[in-house]
Parts: C-alpha cells; sequence; structure tokens
C-alpha cells in the first residue's frame, strides 16, 4: 500500500491531480477500496469517484445472445460518457477516481495516472457472490473475465497489483520439485509399473514395456490403457512441468505428461517416434471414452523436450519446449468429468515393442491459485 500512496502522492504534486483506475475480476473489492482511498484523501483534497454503471439491460440482453460473455464485453459500459464525466469530474475535483470491469480494455481511450489492479482468485469470487448469484459468477462473469485477460492482459498494464484476496497471502504450495526436493518424488506412485526403473540423482530412469499406450476408441477402435504412469493425486490447481531425455527405438515410442481422472477421461501429452522421420508432438484429450488427437510434426530429430500443463478447474493449457524456441501453447482443452481430484504426473509407453529409455530429469508440480 506504501508504494501505491507514494505513486498518488507523486502525481499530485507533478500535476496538481490525478486519475486513478481501479480494475480487478468481479467481487474483488474495487468499489470498497475506491471509498477506502477517497477517505484516505478527502482531508486535504478534493475527491470525486466513479463506479461504473453498466448499459441499461445488458446483462439480459447479452444471455440471449449466442455468445452471452463476448456480448456483455463489448457492450457493457458507454466509455464514451465516463470520459466526459471525468473530464467534468476534474473542474471541481483534484482526485478522481474510476472503478469497475474492462476499464483496462486496449480499447478504452482513458489515461489513467496510476492503474490499480485488486488481485482476487476466481475462487474467492464465487464465495463472495450470494447464493442465488454463485451459478453466475462461477460460470458467465468468469468466461467474460478470462475473456479479458486473453485479449487485454489487464494485470500486466497495473502500476501497482494488490493482493485483495486472504487464499493469495499463503505461499502456493510446491507438491513435487524433484530437482529441490528429491524426496518429493516419494508422493508418487505407479499406475501401470514398468519392468525396468530407478529413482537416479540426475532424474527418474525409465525403460518401456511393449504394447503399452493410452487410447481410447476414436478412429483405430481399440482401446488401450497400460501406459507407464508415476502420478499424484490433487484436487488443486496447478502448474506441471518437466524434463524429459530419450532414445527411441520403435515406431510410437513416446513420453511426456499425463492428467487423468479414469479409463474414459484424461489427457496427455507427448513426444512421439516416427521411424525414418522426425518426432511428433502431440496431445491426447479423452473425454467419455472417445479419445482426440492433435499433432505438430518437427523438421528435425530431437533427443529431449520440455512439457508444461496448467490446470484451471476442468480447464487445461499444454505447452511444449523443443530445441530451446521457448514455450508455445499446444492446446487448450476441457475435461467434462465433475471429480474435482485427478491424477497428474510423467508418462512414457511403447505401443510397439520395447527398448524404448527415458530420463525425466526435471519433475515439478505447483499449486496455482485460480
Amino acid at each position: 500500500m506504501e508504494s501505491l500512496y507514494s505513486l498518488i502522492n507523486d502525481k499530485i504534486k507533478e500535476n496538481n491531480k490525478v486519475l486513478i483506475g481501479i480494475s480487478g475480476i468481479s467481487l474483488s473489492g474495487k468499489t470498497t477500496f475506491a471509498n477506502k482511498l477517497k477517505g484516505l484523501y478527502q482531508s486535504n483534497y478534493s475527491v470525486y469517484v466513479i463506479s461504473l454503471d453498466e448499459n441499461q439491460d445488458v446483462l439480459n440482453e447479452s444471455v440471449d445472445n449466442i455468445n452471452p460473455s463476448k456480448y456483455y464485453y463489448e457492450n457493457a459500459y458507454d466509455f464514451g460518457t465516463i470520459k466526459n464525466e471525468i473530464e467534468e469530474a476534474f473542474k471541481n475535483n483534484d482526485v478522481v477516481i474510476v472503478e469497475g470491469l474492462l476499464i483496462f480494455k486496449n480499447t478504452v481511450n482513458i489515461n489513467f495516472d496510476v492503474k490499480v489492479w485488486l488481485d482476487c482468485t476466481f475462487t474467492s469470487s464465487i464465495e463472495r457472490s450470494s447464493e442465488d448469484k454463485k451459478e453466475l459468477y462461477e460460470d458467465y462473469f468468469m468466461w467474460l473475465q478470462r475473456q479479458h485477460f486473453s485479449i487485454d492482459n489487464p494485470k500486466g498494464k497495473a502500476d501497482i497489483i494488490i493482493k485483495n484476496d486472504k487464499v493469495l497471502e499463503n505461499e502456493a504450495e510446491v507438491l513435487v520439485d524433484f530437482i529441490n526436493n528429491p524426496s518429493s518424488v516419494n508422493k508418487m506412485k505407479w499406475l501401470y509399473e514398468p519392468t525396468t526403473w530407478e529413482v537416479r540423482k540426475n532424474g527418474i530412469y525409465v525403460e518401456s514395456d511393449k504394447i503399452t499406450d493410452f487410447w481410447q476408441r476414436t478412429h483405430y477402435g481399440f482401446r488401450n490403457d497400460n501406459a507407464h504412469m508415476l502420478y499424484m493425486e490433487t484436487e488443486k490447481d496447478f502448474t506441471m512441468t518437466t524434463k524429459i531425455k530419450f532414445n527411441p527405438v520403435n515406431q510410437f515410442d513416446q513420453c511426456g505428461l499425463v492428467v487423468r481422472i479414469d479409463e474414459d477421461n484424461w489427457l496427455k501429452t507427448s513426444i512421439e517416434y516416427e521411424r525414418g522421420n522426425p518426432p511428433k508432438l502431440g496431445a491426447v484429450v479423452t473425454n467419455l471414452g472417445y479419445s482426440d488427437w492433435s499433432t505438430e510434426e518437427l523438421d528435425k530429430q530431437v533427443d529431449e523436450a520440455e512439457f508444461r500443463i496448467s490446470r484451471e478447474g476442468k480447464d487445461y493449457k499444454i505447452e511444449v519446449n523443443v530445441l530451446n524456441r521457448g514455450w508455445k501453447q499446444l492446446r487448450i482443452c476441457h475435461l467434462h468429468s465433475s471429480k474435482k481430484i485427478v491424477k497428474c504426473g510423467i508418462y512414457c509407453c511403447s505401443p510397439i515393442d520395447n527398448g524404448y529409455k527415458v530420463l525425466f530429469t526435471d519433475i515439478k508440480v505447483k499449486e496455482e491459485y485460480f
């Protein structure tokens, strides 16, 4: 808070006035915080607070639209009128505070002197809502704000980020971290344990058994649910990463990360060997017993890769780093199961024959707030 006050005071000294924008997700405490700032400054300055009011009937209109959150995002507020109100407010005030959703949109041409983001998790936002509106906040407004994040990066534009959520006061838990805490992998166990594996100083070494794989029904008709998966269980949102070195031998040899609810609901991402051709990066998403495979072909052979899966509720983002090109998004997907507890971890398999050797040199699972 001291850094915020210092920034505001510097702007007042510089310009004899200051325009402050306060934003955050729904129920992050924007109105309360704006009034708190007003109380702090009104003894020395004239202060005016503008709380955004959405356009009349826009919520009902958006709910009837085929893309409700998109319609609300584009039509919720008349920012031209708000700019006029700001100009009028400065005729008689030194400090003008504007608080509300979407004020840091790329298309909003308001030159705030100080931008404040109130950081709050979606979990806490939903808990703060009244019972009759919980569904609205955990569905409609969550999608609205995730769209806002994707398009506008409002948090990244803020001069000051203030944690306004008790959840964020605690350090996120590191559930597994092989490099910094090797014993943490003792929390993990095997689903379909390989015949040959061991924990080494530089990683977890696995030789995959033959005719092992994760796949369900689609296109090929077969069902195979016996890939080697070293996992832990959690109901938390998380980011999971691994670095892998490998020596493929047979067609379709593969290794990577997996998130699993049960045999019919899971996702995996991997690098897969193609005999005579460069390997493929892939992501398989399986819902209700049917697998959906997306691929990206590499332009050269590689013997190492890095994967990352991020969980937000039922949604997942899959990313990969190969050839030191940096993290690239491979897929965004959804698991439909209502179960909160998932198995998450590393995997490898050999759908054709054995001989594949894999070394997972890094495994990390860290709690993320959502």
